[in-house]
């Protein structure tokens, strides 16, 4: 117990408390959410970092406008006579929207990481003044100490007025407490902004995945523009010339196989594809061309599927298969996990061996398929129905194509409608074919240019069924 303190130990205590107090005693007070204002709004460069966030938004939506024009150039096409000109008109429409698709996404993706950057400022900020605030804290706690070492009587005849040194005396004691109340407050602070970073780092990892996904989209079409001048070098311009190449076009396995190449990465072959696809799509009501452009392009996408084992059976943190990384977002402890150990167990499974999703906000999910657990089972019944297999496996090909065929089925791609279809490819990708309130621009940009892609490649696809 602090009994009294002398004269000069105000003195030092005031001087300390002048070097290193960061915050002022009313910040103290305020709540986590103002402190993180009263820091954006003190710190030089934040107005500037936070316009261009802004201008990069703008800049987004306006190219998704754009975007969505081509598409509906590109769907007009589809749907005329096959004919030279509309062939021509698709391919330029189709190269014109990917283009801007990637333009879109390197904008989300230097949003992104400039707001990652203004979040590790703040933390780093934050952690600073809690560092000056503990070191006050320690000196205060050390002078307080020695003290208390001394008797009432010596501490009495140090002061003049009684009076006066208990206001002094609970003064200090004011003084310790906001100390430590600040302390607390800055750790909280910190948590925040480090859950903040952590959603941040969660998107910069979604968006480097829809740009992997451009990238080889872009690959496509470049292929694509050399098609093309090859059609019109070919025919000269003449229409009858393009429709003798038209009937001449025979299915081609060896193209198919190109088409659907990270399936294939993923232990899928042409040919099991081609079956279990068709009989997917069929038992759910689908296209196959179009299952299989969306099962591609989420193998093609997703560089952590099956890249991750189960290391907590509590937390459901997972460990990279490929460099020992630990995710603690691994499996939903809660919404997950156990169903995930139940279809393990069930299915004669290692839990700590079978592969998983790495995170992305959450990871867990499992097969080519990418169900996460609470969803596989959602569907787990429908998939018996349709392959007849008793119990289900996701790891398995023809169950997890299955599983996948019924659940885009029933977002909507039972239309068979380009319409239906890039529906049921959002809500895929992202959970809703609608752009909610809590999805930022990037988010939903890079929502839109998935489903577009699935149908791009849907129709080179369907070309080789």
């Amino acid at each position: 117990m602090i009994f009294g303190k002398p004269l000069n130990f105000f003195v030092i205590l005031a001087a300390v408390l002048a070097a290193t107090l960061c915050f002022g005693t009313a910040s103290a007070v305020l709540g986590v959410g103002s402190r993180i204002a009263v820091i954006a709004a003190t710190t030089s460069g934040n107005s500037v970092v936070q316009d261009e966030i802004r201008e990069r938004n703008k800049q987004i939506e306006e190219l998704q406008r754009q975007i969505e024009e081509y598409q509906i150039q590109a769907d007009s096409s589809r749907t005329k006579s096959k004919t030279l000109e509309n062939e021509i008109a698709r391919l330029n429409a189709e190269i014109n929207q990917v283009q801007l698709e990637i333009r879109s996404l390197n904008l989300s993706i230097n949003k992104t990481g400039a707001e990652i950057g203004e979040t590790e400022r703040q933390i780093n900020e934050a952690t600073a003044k809690m560092e000056k605030h503990k070191q006050a804290l320690a000196q205060y706690l050390k002078l307080a100490y020695e003290n208390d070492q001394k008797t009432l009587t010596e501490i009495l005849l140090k002061n003049e007025n009684i009076s006066d040194f208990f206001n002094e005396l609970n003064n200090l004691s004011a003084t310790q407490d906001n100390l430590q109340m600040t302390i607390k407050d800055i750790k909280g602070l910190r948590a925040e902004l480090n859950d903040h970073q952590e959603q941040l780092e969660d998107k910069q990892t979604e968006l480097e995945r829809a740009r992997r996904l451009q990238e080889i989209e872009k690959r496509s079409l470049d292929s694509t523009k050399s098609g093309q001048n090859k059609l019109l070098k070919e025919t000269k311009g003449q229409e009858s010339k393009y429709q003798d190449l038209v009937k001449k076009t025979q299915k081609d396995i060896e193209a198919l196989k190109n088409q659907i190449s990270y399936l294939i990465q993923n232990g899928v072959s042409a040919e099991e594809a081609v079956k279990y696809g068709h009989l997917a799509a069929i038992g759910a009501g689908i296209r196959p061309e179009y299952l299989l452009a969306e099962l591609e392009l989420e193998s093609a996408t997703g560089n952590n599927v099956g890249k991750c084992y189960i290391i907590d059976t509590t937390s459901g943190s997972t460990r990279s298969i490929v460099n020992g990384h630990v995710y603690s977002k691994g499996i939903h402890p809660t919404r997950d996990l156990a169903l995930f150990l139940n279809i393990t167990s069930e299915l004669g499974k290692d839990p700590f061996q079978t592969p998983v999703s790495c995170a992305q906000g959450w990871g867990g999910a499992m097969g080519i398929a990418q169900f996460i657990p609470s969803t596989w089972m959602g569907y787990r019944d429908v998939v018996s129905r349709i392959t007849g297999h008793d119990l289900p496996n996701p790891w398995n090909i023809e169950d997890a194509i299955t599983a996948a065929a019924a659940k885009l089925s029933k977002d909507g791609a039972s239309s068979k409608t380009v319409t239906g279809e890039i529906a049921a490819s959002r809500r895929y990708y992202c959970g809703s074919s609608v752009k909610t309130s809590l999805m930022s621009s990037s988010r939903w940009a890079s929502c839109v240019n998935y489903a577009n892609s699935v149908q791009r490649l849907a129709t080179e696809i369907a070309k080789n069924l």
